[in-house]
């Protein structure tokens, strides 16, 4: 009976509250921007290439009396009629003739299949041709003749310095209150049009709110306003509304539009990108900074290469590195067998946002030839493309590195003088080993490093540890030491050179990090050094009686002062060319040596398994078999914990019956100190043992008697100890001391070494007060070199190198620095003579304030969006900006305060008339509110809406389906926590269903200006959506639960925190009427119904469900 009755009354305050009121639509047939962008990509260039010189106006007659070059010729047809069936491909003959039946067109040779199952979509969509302006289609360029740069940037609008005009001259000099207003009302005048009159102050609020929050005003806002009589009450409103946290989550959100913010990558699986939440955090706090456009443009294309960060000193965080990750924000395609092709598809993908988001050109429409109709050669696509090339995927460090260095130096020095310490006490220690060695002959099996497997087939040792030659020794007779001994040289001495002559053939050697290689690497963090570490280094643990395990040989470490210390190294792009790689690396609390191939840093297992967690501290080697990879490029990536780009188990683990668990507490490890490329499938052989250092200087000497050995080693060990203290070590040296260290003969337990109690400690306080490094997904820029051009378009098929340098329209020369280029890309975007970045920016601030941008195609500034309807204010307007030093909230405030804001929604009948879509802004349009403030406002109706900003996203409500995203995970709450929905989790492959339905946007592409479709789907929703059901229900609970007053306060009460405005008298008399006819069904009284939730609930749903409530007027 309920929902019934529900329906009924929606119906009726349908029919009485919005009786006459009408949107301003698209002109009838108007296509959504996939389907513009996937004509301009696919269908024109194709029929271009192929069709237009037979099929055209630039023939004089027509080949068959069909022309392809509009949707008009091909629905008319020629000679055999029509060329197309929209919505029926099967039945369209231009589909038949290109699969050759009955003739194969066209004549000079077949299409590729992707080619002819586009023109199938295509003309399935129905054949949509978004046909250029009246006055420009004559001289709209020819696709088909040669590519004329400089000709096309002379001759259209967008590429023409931005020319900063007064404001005209109008007739009404009284209406105007500022120069935005002469500029519109000078138009409406030349047009014979008056603007609307001014919008009633509940209107306006209400427009207000949504435009600048993206929330209902609260009541108490909108009594304050309205009664308020002071010239400056609407002038104050907008500050006071500027200045609210909630300005930045509303404008985060369209940004986030223009980037394709998800927070996974897609296709099988639906890999998560990690702490993407943090991009999103980063935007919101961005805008209600007011950080100025181009700051915002120089941190998302280089936000990591600024030599003087943007700091936010309150949260501790380096703004402008959080920038960067919107390139993560890529879709992924699942295991791709051909990594290079995935790689090509998405970095089109990031000169396709870029290009868009900030110089409004379809770049990307250049990938496989010169644009057909803008000034954007491919040569220019490839350049754009090459300059974001170099940008690696990884997971940045995003605090401010003064709070990232807490206490680096203080450990650096407190370490210096721990080893000083610990030199003077293994020095005592040196002393008495040779003692030692001789008073127990046979070694306690702890101190025997030699194990059975390191034996050779007639028992000698292989593995050249010190300690186990000598128990080799001690089991001669005192009088075969001598001879012993000798054999021990020459055996060592032949062995050696048999393992590196075995080496030299099989191996070779890729990078020594101990070196001058490590130069070559890219990485990042705290823990990583400006330059390798030499042999002889060490880690002090961090809790235990155990001061260190060892000694380090020479290579590149992560946790050398702490393992809270972020870390990643990479190595220069190589292309894979043998069937193994082999790395020598240590680690442990979940590290990870990964094969990153072509950038694909998403391991889904399968063929993507080369990864290797080190489970050490001590170097070993770990090998990759990469046969399946040979020709492609790829780097490695070492990297601690949270900081690996994309962190899964390695083979080992993932096998284990009980994984490891991820810590908490941010602690990882990892070095490396080589890496060799082999195509057999061996193990390098150890050239570098501790018995060579004992042979060192010899020369043939024989040792005569095991005292004279136990001397040697003695004396061998104090020498190493004491270079050991005043600096570096050699490789010899450094294995030569790791392994008495190892085996105790060297103290490392604070038990015994008393005096280092004390600074040990010390050194675990400040350690420990190490904070740990918070991440966001970014990039790091390896300076790649030029890219080469792909002749048209084919990933297979590489051409002339193109040098990287901005678009040659604007500026022609190259970029000098190639680990600069992205840079360099945001000074040319942000540079004030670039005449598309300002003109773009405050295009699209129009587009959310007005309904439409002053030129209505938001992310195409070419040839085949759309002229400026006001050209002259479009400049005005970009020059104020950029001279305004690019404040968005300004420029939000001007245009807010203006009268063309202000106007009502009310269009006159001449308006109607000449300007029916209201390019002219005779009046307000009125707009649809986007998925998200309609999902918010019912949550902030119903006071539900929980005002938390911040943190990890509220995981997503959707369709129970198995498969679509990373490990099934539950789904999210209905209400999503009554977080706002910019904090609701966005996935590639799991939509939420009420913000789907109201066309939130797919994370594909750039998204200036969104659908906003009028559909049964949304009405059904609104009525049957279990979240909108829920929070009518929590606003009836709060109203019956509430004080009881009046039946007629309480409806003007809902409706004015509904619809920021009061019931007419008409509206009040239904609502109570359908009341007092629930009383009488329920036998009860008009006091006992304030107390009934269901009653009440009943009303907040058919508000819910009003047009109104879904509008701005």
């Amino acid at each position: 009976m309920i929902p019934r009755t529900c329906l009924i009354f929606t119906l009726l305050l349908l029919i009485s509250v919005m009786a006459g009121a009408q949107s301003n639509p698209r002109p009838e047939g108007a296509m959504s921007p996939e389907q513009v962008e996937f004509f301009e990509n696919e269908i024109r260039p194709l029929l271009a290439d192929n069709c237009f010189q037979c099929h055209s106006a630039r023939v004089d007659t027509p080949f068959g009396g069909l022309r392809l070059d509009s949707r008009e010729g091909l629905l008319t047809g020629g000679d055999s009629g029509p060329a197309i069936v929209p919505g029926d491909p099967f039945n369209s003959p231009l589909v038949q003739h290109i699969q050759g039946r009955p003739v194969l067109m066209p004549p000079t040779g077949a299409l590729d299949g992707p080619a002819v199952a586009n023109v199938i979509e295509w003309v399935e969509m129905g054949a949509p041709w978004p046909e250029a302006l009246v006055e420009t289609a004559n001289d709209m360029p020819d696709p088909s003749e040669p590519f004329d740069l400089d000709q096309r940037r002379r001759a259209h609008w967008a590429w023409q310095p931005v020319e900063s005009l007064d404001p005209p001259a109008v007739q009404d000099d009284v209406w105007p209150r500022e120069g935005v207003d002469r500029f519109i009302l000078a138009v409406l005048e030349e047009a014979g049009l008056e603007p609307a009159s001014p919008a009633d102050r509940h209107t306006l609020i209400r427009r207000l709110s949504f435009d600048l929050l993206g929330l209902p005003p609260t009541i108490a806002e909108m009594v304050q306003f309205v009664s308020d009589t002071a010239p400056t009450a609407y002038a104050d409103l907008v500050d006071r509304y500027l200045a609210s946290p909630h300005f930045g989550e509303r404008w985060a959100r369209h940004w986030m539009d223009l980037f394709r913010y998800s927070e996974s990558h897609g296709s099988e699986g639906d890999p998560d990108i990690p702490l993407a939440w943090r991009y999103r955090d980063y935007l919101i706090r961005a805008f209600n900074s007011d950080v100025p456009y181009d700051q915002l443009i120089r941190e998302h294309l280089a936000g990591d290469l600024l030599p003087t960060p943007r700091l936010d000193l309150k949260g501790q965080l380096n703004e402008s590195i959080i920038g960067t990750g919107h390139f993560r924000l890529v879709e992924h395609g699942y295991q791709p067998v051909d990594p290079w092709e995935d790689r090509v598809k998405w970095a089109d993908n990031q000169v396709d946002v870029v290009s868009k988001a900030f110089l409004g050109l379809t770049v990307s429409c250049a990938r496989c030839h010169d644009h057909k109709f803008d000034a954007i050669s491919q040569k220019d696509y490839y350049s754009f493309f090459g300059t974001l090339y170099g940008a690696r995927p990884t997971q940045r460090a995003i605090d401010d590195p003064a709070l990232l260095d807490t206490n680096k130096h203080a450990l650096a020095a407190l370490k210096g003088e721990i080893r000083d310490r610990l030199a003077d006490a293994w020095l005592e220690a040196a002393d008495t080993v040779p003692e030692l060695l001789l008073e127990r002959l046979e070694l306690p099996e702890r101190l025997d490093a030699a194990s059975e497997s390191a034996r050779g087939p007639r028992g000698e040792l292989l593995d050249g540890s010190v300690l186990g030659t000598w128990r080799e020794l001690v089991a001669v007779e005192e009088s075969e030491v001598a001879r012993a001994w000798l054999e021990v040289g020459n055996r060592w001495e032949s062995e050696i050179a048999e393992r590196e002559l075995f080496n030299r053939e099989h191996f070779e050697l890729a990078w020594d990090f101990s070196g001058a290689d490590y130069a070559a690497t890219v990485g990042h963090g705290t823990g990583r050094s400006e330059s390798p570490s030499f042999p002889g280094e060490f880690a002090v643990a961090r809790r235990g009686d155990r001061l260190l395990n060892g000694i380090y040989p020479g290579g590149a470490y992560t946790h050398l002062l702490s393992s809270k210390h972020a870390g990643v190294i990479q190595t220069p792009r190589f292309t894979i060319d043998n069937d193994f790689i082999s790395l020598r690396v240590l680690g442990g609390d979940l590290s990870f040596a990964v094969l990153i191939i072509e950038n694909y840093a998403v391991p889904r297992g399968g063929i993507y398994h080369l990864r290797y967690s080190p489970k050490q501290d001590k170097m070993a080697w770990a090998q990759w078999n990469t046969s399946f990879w040979k020709g492609f490029t790829a780097y490695i990536e070492f990297a601690t914990q949270d900081d690996v780009t994309q962190f899964t188990f390695d083979p080992e683990d993932s096998r284990a019956t009980n994984r490891p668990t991820r810590r908490g507490d941010g602690r990882s490890s990892i070095g490396v100190s080589q890496v060799l490329f082999h195509d057999a499938e061996q193990t390098p052989r150890e050239t570098v043992v501790p018995i060579l250092h004992l042979l060192e200087g010899l020369e043939g000497e024989a040792l005569s008697s095991r005292q004279a050995l136990a001397s040697r080693i003695g004396r061998q060990l104090r020498d190493v100890v004491s270079v050991w203290r005043d600096g570096r070590l050699t490789e010899l040296q450094a294995v030569f001391l790791d392994e008495f260290v190892r085996a105790d003969l060297l103290p490392r337990s604070l038990e015994q070494l008393v005096e280092l109690r004390t600074p040990v400690a010390q050194y675990r306080l400040l350690e420990r007060d190490v904070p740990v490094a918070r991440r966001a997904p970014g990039v790091v820029e390896e300076a790649a070199p030029d890219q080469p051009l792909l002749v048209r378009g084919n990933y297979q098929n590489r051409g002339e190198v193109v040098p990287r340098s901005f678009l040659s329209a604007l500026a022609d020369q190259p970029y000098p620095e190639p680990g600069l280029v992205r840079l360099r890309l945001a000074e040319a975007i942000t540079d004030p003579g670039n005449p598309l970045t300002g003109r773009v920016a405050v295009n699209r601030l129009w587009r959310h304030l007005f309904g439409y941008g002053l030129v209505g195609t938001v992310d195409n500034f070419g040839r085949l969006g759309d002229r400026p309807s006001h050209a002259e204010l479009l400049d005005h307007l970009a020059g104020a900006f950029v001279e305004d030093g690019y404040s968005v909230k300004r420029m939000v405030r001007r245009l807010v305060l203006t009268q063309t804001y202000q106007m009502s929604s009310q269009a006159s009948l001449a308006a109607l008339e000449v300007d029916p879509s209201n390019r002219w802004l005779q009046h307000a349009n009125l707009r649809r509110l986007d998925a998200e403030a309609i999902r918010d406002s019912i949550l902030f109706v119903s006071g539900r809406l929980n005002p938390a900003m911040y943190g990890p996203s509220v995981p997503v409500h959707y369709a129970a389906r198995h498969g679509l995203t990373e490990g099934d995970p539950d789904n999210g709450p209905v209400d999503g926590d009554g977080r706002r929905s910019i904090y609701q989790e966005i996935r590639r492959n799991a939509h939420n269903p009420f913000l789907e339905v109201f066309d939130l946007p797919k994370p594909a592409t750039t998204r200036g200006q969104r659908d906003a479709t009028n559909v049964p789907a949304q009405s059904l929703t609104l009525l049957n959506s279990p979240f909108v059901i829920g929070q009518a229900a929590e606003w009836g609970r709060r109203l019956a639960e509430g004080e009881a007053g009046t039946i007629g306060r309480r409806i003007d009460h809902m409706f004015l925190k509904a619809l920021a405005r009061r019931p007419t008298d008409a509206e009040r008399a239904r609502v109570t009427a359908y009341l007092m006819t629930l009383a009488l069904q329920r036998k009860t009284s008009e006091h006992l119904l304030l107390y009934d939730r269901q009653v009440w609930q009943d009303v907040a749903h058919s508000l819910f469900n009003l047009k109104e409530y879904v509008f701005i007027q």
